[in-house]
């Protein structure tokens, strides 16, 4: 009995971690550049065809020119867990950009940790890198995910590519669609897990 609950837990609690981890990586290394944010994604796994929500609302704060914080209030509906979240973006010469990332389950009192970066390139080119679950109550893990992209920034649309390592190795690749200043949308394929990731983001 123990055994069947501690496997149904473990298999929750990593099916959250993926879910919540399904960060944009398009300027990954960045908050949001507004003071709130709604977004709305849809993760489907090609798999199963199981569907999957996480809603968010964010709110941005400017602490000093090269530092913001933002606050995620965001729910997992599949999971039926909240999962607040604190960011803080440092920066550098509007070119190179750290982001800290702690994510605490309140259904399953987990926390983890995760770091992003984004370097912007001349020509419009730029490397996004995410390291998802590097620090969690345990320790050391075996689900850390390091994810690295090479993309291209355009005014009216932003794409990268490139490939995930260590837990659910795989192709990673991004596409986001600018249809205003305030609204976007984005699609993210992920072959390590095998999911598609729909997200509408609205800026206010």
């Amino acid at each position: 009995m123990k055994n069947t609950t501690l496997k149904k837990l473990l298999t929750a609690t990593i099916l959250l971690l993926l879910s919540v981890a399904a960060h944009s990586q398009i300027l990954d290394g960045k908050v949001q550049p507004d003071r709130f944010r709604i977004s709305l994604p849809l993760t489907f796994n090609l798999d199963n065809g199981a569907i999957n929500s996480s809603p968010y609302f964010s709110y941005k704060h400017d602490i000093a020119s090269w530092l913001k914080g933002a606050a995620f209030a965001q729910y997992n509906i599949k999971q039926e867990a909240f999962v607040p979240q604190a960011w803080f973006e440092f920066s550098c010469a509007d070119r190179y950009y750290l982001l800290s990332r702690s994510i605490f389950n309140t259904r399953t009192g987990k926390y983890s940790h995760g770091l992003a970066t984004t370097i912007k390139l001349p020509s419009n080119l730029s490397i996004d890198g995410t390291w998802d679950n590097m620090l969690q109550q345990e320790g050391t893990t075996h689900i850390d995910r390091f994810q690295i992209v090479g993309g291209y920034i355009n005014k009216r649309f932003i794409a990268n590519a490139g490939y995930s390592m260590l837990y659910k190795k795989g192709i990673v690749a991004n596409l986001r669609v600018y249809f205003s200043q305030t609204y976007f949308v984005q699609m993210k394929y992920d072959a390590g897990v095998n999911n598609f990731v729909l997200t509408s983001y609205i800026n206010m």
